[in-house]
């Protein structure tokens, strides 16, 4: 009887599928044929490239379509090719596309309830109540912090080099990021790059662990929120929950027992569950005492959700532009020269003081960074949603609510129309600013990263200091005409087996 049923109903689901995979050509839009049961991700499911490698190559087959439909495993998704397109949905039509698409339930997923994935009135009340936290005036206080820690970072590489001159360069910059998103966001100190096997470095590397379980965990989130719901995954894993839960949870009860008041994004959290918002003069951010509300307007869960994702988003993202850029200079040792001579000359004038000002104008090192950010983009897509029937410009094509968009990002950097020669190192492009209407390197629009001058402002001071002190070149001569291999099941930009460098120490007045 059972036999039976398969047999009959197998035709049925066939024809199911087909239709389902036919949407996109009855809506008019053209498609890349997909395939049962991955879609068109039969490459990143089979572990034959990760999520980023993925959405290139989708791009350059299709590069020379506007947009075209694609299928995420069987939900239909719309990829968008063409910057004018893109930068229309990322700002000027934002309010058809101010989610991401990420499921969120506050009540069975606490941690789903951060700024990244909430959307409508309640991110943006939320994303306004945590600007103070980058502000120049915030970014300037917290600058001594940077320079601590990456003066650690620096002290730890004598330490490498001193035994062996090739330095896994990868991990300790990740050391380096924890270390001060953890002083940021939850306001604690700690020394990672000295003790690696710190359990709250080791529990922030878990939720982007590149293991199968991980890849599921972020696949649900991002592609089938539905299915999400149906099987009752969690954003992270339980065990990470609770050891961040417990640790904000300390963190406040410190703070309020003991008055303690630090410069750093709990303190404005903790501010906001106080009921204490702030109002601006120019760059500063003051309480408003008249706005206090007795009643608690942030829960525990809630801030944790916020600390944690500033905190996985922050450490991997800056930690990946800093090793990259240290590998592509190692590769192009005439830039590292003009590196090395515009840090010199800069600090030089400041009597060897790295401030904040002294690195405002280290403009060479900050082209650096951006074309590192091009080339390596850390978030190599961009999704939205759409979250009201869209119609393309001068088109008839329309995108029903619920479809989601994505962006190609790392695609669109390397496409030889917008960024000549775009697997080489030029960091003279963004000379005078960014060199294509095709560049997103932080996204664009109201849901531009809020975090982004943070991200840069932590990676060029661990790259100035670096720098100042020593020389970087390959360990691995076959480095220097291949490009490095990522791994595979990673929905992030990521190396497979880290980047070793060649270290040596520099000997100038200013080091």
């Amino acid at each position: 009887m059972l036999l039976a049923f398969f047999a009959l109903s197998a035709p049925l689901v066939a024809v199911l599928i087909w239709l389902q995979f036919r949407y996109w050509t009855r809506c008019g839009v053209p498609q890349l044929d997909p395939s049962f049961p991955f879609g068109n991700f039969s490459e990143f499911f089979c572990q034959k490239n990760g999520i980023p490698s993925t959405y290139a190559n989708l791009y350059h087959r299709t590069k020379h379509l506007p947009y075209v439909g694609i299928y995420l495993s069987l939900r239909p998704a719309l990829l968008i090719n063409d910057p004018e397109l893109v930068k229309n949905i990322l700002t000027r039509d934002f309010e058809h596309f101010h989610d991401r698409g990420i499921h969120v339930d506050e009540e069975t997923d606490p941690m789903s309830g951060h700024l990244f994935a909430l959307g409508g009135v309640k991110w943006k009340n939320l994303r306004a109540k945590l600007t103070p936290t980058f502000s120049s005036g915030s970014l300037k206080e917290m600058f001594p912090l940077l320079v601590e820690k990456a003066n650690i970072l620096q002290r730890r590489f004598l330490q490498e080099i001193a035994s062996s001159e090739v330095v896994e360069v990868k991990e300790l910059a990740a050391c380096y990021t924890s270390d001060v998103i953890a002083s940021v966001a939850y306001g604690i100190d700690m020394d990672s790059i000295n003790n690696r096997d710190d359990l709250f470095r080791r529990m922030g590397e878990k939720v982007l662990a590149h293991d199968l379980i991980t890849s599921l965990r972020l696949a649900l989130a991002f592609w089938f929120p539905k299915l999400k719901v149906m099987l009752g995954s969690k954003s992270i894993a339980p065990v990470i929950q609770e050891f961040m839960t417990e640790l904000v949870r300390k963190t406040i009860e410190h703070r309020e027992k003991e008055g303690v008041h630090r410069k750093d994004m709990m303190q404005l959290l903790l501010q906001l569950r106080n009921g204490v918002s702030l109002k601006r003069n120019g760059e500063q951010w003051t309480e408003d005492s008249a706005s206090k509300n007795p009643i608690k307007s942030l829960s525990i869960d809630e801030v944790t959700a916020q600390v944690m994702v500033f905190f996985v988003a922050g450490y991997e993202t800056s930690s990946s532009t800093v090793s990259f850029c240290l590998f592509e200079l190692a590769r192009h040792q005439d830039i590292q020269a003009k590196v090395h001579q515009e840090i010199d000359s800069v600090l030089a004038q400041h009597e060897g003081a790295l401030t904040y000002c002294s690195l405002a104008s280290m403009k060479y090192v900050e082209q650096c960074l951006e074309e590192t950010v091009r080339k390596y983009p850390p978030v190599a897509i961009l999704n939205r949603e759409c979250t009201k029937t869209y119609r393309i410009p001068e088109t008839d094509v329309t995108i029903e609510k619920g479809t989601p968009i994505v962006v190609p990002l790392m695609g669109m950097h390397r496409d030889p129309e917008y960024f000549p020669q775009p697997n080489d190192f030029q960091p003279e492009r963004f000379e005078g600013g960014a060199p294509s209407k095709a560049y997103f390197g932080f996204g664009a629009g109201p849901r531009l990263c809020i975090g982004m001058r943070l991200g840069i402002l932590q990676s060029k001071v661990a790259v100035v200091t670096l720098l100042r002190k020593f020389r970087f070149s390959l360990a691995n001569p076959e480095d220097q005409c291949n490009e490095l291999r990522m791994k595979p099941r990673s929905f992030i930009l990521t190396t497979e087996g880290g980047i070793q460098l060649v270290v040596q120490q520099r000997h100038v007045e200013t080091a």
